[in-house]
């Protein structure tokens, strides 16, 4: 089965392999196929690997109004029970980070290990809640996921990368992606993004917890990165070289490196 009906939303999701389940969740704008080359490695190492869209994205269904973090993250729990899965490895990068984060926190139990990468404690402040807005301005413009992306590209993955051949495809692969996506969606998940904030909530998160970051990612700060960890007591940061702040494409070796070292150490001592 590639769809998961949950009351009026239709969720699209990828599921290959056996073993240990691995879920991984992505970014605003995006899809699960931002996730290839995790997916990939995952596979060789034995994992189950399940990635899904997230409402407005992809191939599932638009987002409702109202739609928050919170929100999504029970869609992801109800996807994990139709499953028949108790708990899973959980990743996620950007909104898909916070996602996770409110599953962790939500419902410990679901989740075996935590790894968060370019991601939020909160959305809460005065600069955050403006670039919302901004965003959610910019989208409600004619062709508006278009121009977003075509604005955000280089912060997303880095100059050095935007401008190679290998970057080029992906920009045409993402900007046919960006095309398809509902601005309405889209605008629904900045205003729901403002209601976000874990700061209080995430010393009870009770998994072993990977939190990830790039040196030069302008869109989640490496000093985000170490909010969170103080706040996770069974929590580690590794702060990757380079920018972009879809980092685990341009620098999909580094990423997995740690990403797989984490997870083949929390399975060695399960």
């Amino acid at each position: 089965m590639a769809f998961f009906v949950h009351g009026p939303h239709r969720h699209y999701y990828y599921d290959s392999g056996a073993g240990s389940p691995v879920l991984l969740l992505h970014g605003l704008g995006n899809s699960g196929r931002a996730w290839g080359p995790q997916a990939s490695a995952l596979l060789s190492l034995g994992h189950r690997v399940i990635v899904s869209d997230l409402l407005g994205h992809g191939a599932s269904s638009e987002a409702p109004e109202g739609i928050t973090a919170h929100a999504q993250a029970l869609e992801m729990l109800a996807l994990l029970d139709h499953l028949g899965l108790e708990s899973t490895h959980l990743v996620g990068l950007s909104l898909g980070g916070m996602v996770a984060l409110e599953m962790a926190c939500h419902a410990p139990e679901a989740v075996q290990q935590l790894v968060v990468a370019g991601t939020f404690a909160s959305m809460n402040s005065p600069y955050r809640q403006g670039l919302l807005n901004e965003w959610a301005a910019n989208l409600a413009q004619a062709d508006g996921c278009l121009k977003r992306f075509k604005a955000t590209w280089p912060a997303l993955v880095g100059a050095d990368y935007a401008a190679s051949a290998e970057g080029q495809c992906l920009y045409q692969a993402w900007h046919a992606q960006a095309a398809q996506l509902s601005a309405q969606s889209q605008i629904r998940w900045c205003n729901g993004m403002k209601r976000y904030d874990l700061r209080d909530q995430l010393p009870a998160i009770q998994a072993a917890t990977l939190v990830l970051a790039a040196e030069g990612d302008l869109i989640s700060p490496r000093s985000e990165a170490e909010d969170i960890t103080q706040r996770i007591a069974h929590a580690r940061q590794v702060t990757l070289p380079g920018d972009g702040h879809v980092f685990n494409i341009p620098y999909a070796q580094a990423f997995n490196q740690a990403l797989c070292t984490f997870l083949q150490e929390s399975l060695q001592h399960a």
